[in-house]
């Protein structure tokens, strides 16, 4: 399976550095200008389907590029979407106590209240890797996620461990190509 891995255009949420989770916010008049350009980019990439986040920002982000793809599926999976973070979210990032507490091997199983812990959450996104992977073998996959989504599918596709996972960062509207 080839795989493209974009995340979806940017935010307001993205622009003041706002924690997001799965708060449904709206591509920001950018982040349309970025899907569009992505868009653009991708054109000529012959997808058999698209997978999408069914949260907003990049379902748009997925049906503005699948405009150029008009006969290939678009599905929307629930294990794409972004990972809970509870009460945190909507909050800015004022310092980095919070990175640090979702980045930090040790914090694997914590999470913030009402939150997902990292475990569950790469658990959800690697099955949702393998559901892909089993439903559409030696297919062109485009995939539209978020970035914590996006380092997680990293994570599992190179298997690494937790503490080098978020070296990783997808920026918004970018993408990334795997053979898997």
């Amino acid at each position: 399976m080839i795989l493209y891995l974009v995340r979806h255009g940017k935010t307001e949420y993205n622009t003041v550095k706002r924690y997001t989770g799965n708060t449904d916010v709206s591509l920001s008049a950018e982040g349309v200008k970025q899907a569009r350009e992505t868009a653009l980019l991708l054109k000529d990439v012959p997808f058999d389907v698209i997978v999408s986040s069914p949260l907003l920002r990049a379902k748009t982000t997925a049906e503005i590029i699948a405009e150029y793809h008009p006969s290939v599926p678009v599905v929307y999976m629930d294990g794409l979407r972004e990972r809970s973070f509870g009460n945190w979210e909507g909050k800015e990032d004022t310092d980095r106590t919070y990175i640090d507490f979702i980045c930090l091997p040790e914090n694997i199983n914590s999470a913030p209240d009402n939150g997902e812990t990292i475990s569950d959450f790469y658990e959800r996104v690697k099955n949702t890797l393998d559901e892909i992977k089993a439903s559409y073998p030696e297919k062109t996959v485009l995939a539209v996620a978020h970035g914590m989504v996006s380092r997680m599918i990293n994570k599992a596709i190179n298997n690494i461990p937790f503490g080098d996972a978020n070296k990783f960062l997808l920026p918004n509207c970018e993408y990334i190509r795997y053979e898997i």
